[in-house]
């Protein structure tokens, strides 16, 4: 905590200390975030409970580590040479995403998740072993002692990043997708939708939040399937509206009701075929910066967010594509100092 404040201090930044787990969080001026950890250990009162942390040397924190490929370190003043106690460099070259230990994904179940979220990422295999006592974990109930805010964490992780029907594969091949519900499926049909979202969204920018590809996974799950799958995960209110009512309120949507569609809904919807929906996935506003300019509105930041509050307006269907330039140029009158 010392060191943290005094790089804050010296760096002209501001920090946030953890004192719980032993971590402060410093945040850079270009929007990037440093952590700052002691060498520590930690102990589990009970599997998938949050650690007791305490002081400890560098073998010791690189043994408490999820995986080989993060139980590396570098001395600063030595670079030259990695200090790589359980042979993450050798599962570096190999592919491997490889635990510690048999314990480990009982101790922390969401490591079980992580997995799939390196694996899926860096195109790497979760080694045999690993596979083993993941699956050993599940069946001993050790997922469903995860809160579910943070099991919700670990899922929106991984539908966040690309690869989901992959991704998807590997979580029921561990049996964790049962362990979210048993009825989420992973088939060839699962996997064309969730690959045709990917298509339809085109971009992060362009597309639904890793709630649509939830969606996509779940459509086939009966209403009070996704009832339980929304508890579980402890969706916020807004996401638990639109899971429970997909997929039969997405395949009633024709035409112009698309637009009464949140983004997620929208993405989803159309990965799912119904008719017309697609269209709403695409309704980004075609307006540009030089068409402001040559309107009279003067460069500079307001011009900027009155394009993003016009962009906005039209995923949500508030106004149509005849509308944007009016729109824009009222926001941006709005956001002048």
């Amino acid at each position: 905590m010392a060191f943290a404040g005094r790089l804050a201090r010296r760096l002209g930044i501001p920090r946030r200390e953890h004192p719980r787990f032993g971590t402060a969080t410093l945040e850079l001026r270009d929007g990037r975030t440093l952590d700052i950890a002691m060498a520590r250990g930690e102990t589990y009162e009970y599997s998938g409970a949050l650690p007791r942390v305490h002081p400890a040397g560098i073998a010791e924190d690189l043994d408490r580590r999820d995986f080989t490929i993060n139980a590396m370190a570098w001395r600063l003043e030595d670079r030259a040479r990695v200090h790589d106690p359980h042979g993450g460099l050798s599962d570096l070259r190999r592919g491997l995403v490889r635990m510690l230990h048999a314990a480990s994904p009982e101790d922390d179940p969401t490591r079980a998740f992580r997995a799939v979220l390196y694996a899926n990422r860096l195109g790497f295999r979760i080694e045999p072993a690993t596979r083993r006592w993941i699956r050993r974990a599940v069946g001993a109930g050790a997922v469903e002692r995860i809160s579910g805010d943070r099991l919700r964490r670990e899922v929106a992780r991984i539908l966040a990043e690309p690869h989901r029907a992959r991704a998807v594969s590997m979580l029921a091949s561990l049996g964790l997708s049962a362990a979210l519900h048993p009825s989420l499926r992973d088939d060839a049909r699962v996997r064309a939708r969730l690959r045709r979202a990917e298509r339809l969204a085109g971009s992060p920018a362009a597309g639904g939040s890793w709630l649509a590809y939830l969606l996509v996974w779940a459509a086939d799950l009966t209403a009070e399937q996704k009832r339980h799958l929304a508890r579980r995960l402890n969706l916020p209110r807004r996401a638990a509206r639109a899971l429970e009512r997909s997929p039969g309120t997405l395949r009633g949507v024709r035409g112009r009701d698309a637009r009464a569609l949140s983004p997620d809904e929208a993405l989803a919807a159309a990965a799912l075929g119904v008719s017309g929906a697609a269209g709403a996935t695409e309704r980004d506003a075609k307006i540009r910066g030089r068409d402001l300019v040559a309107a009279g509105v003067a460069p500079g930041p307001a011009l900027g967010r009155a394009l993003e509050a016009t962009r906005q307006a039209r995923r949500l269907g508030r106004i149509s594509a005849g509308e944007e330039l009016a729109f824009a140029i009222a926001a941006a009158k709005d956001l002048e100092p």
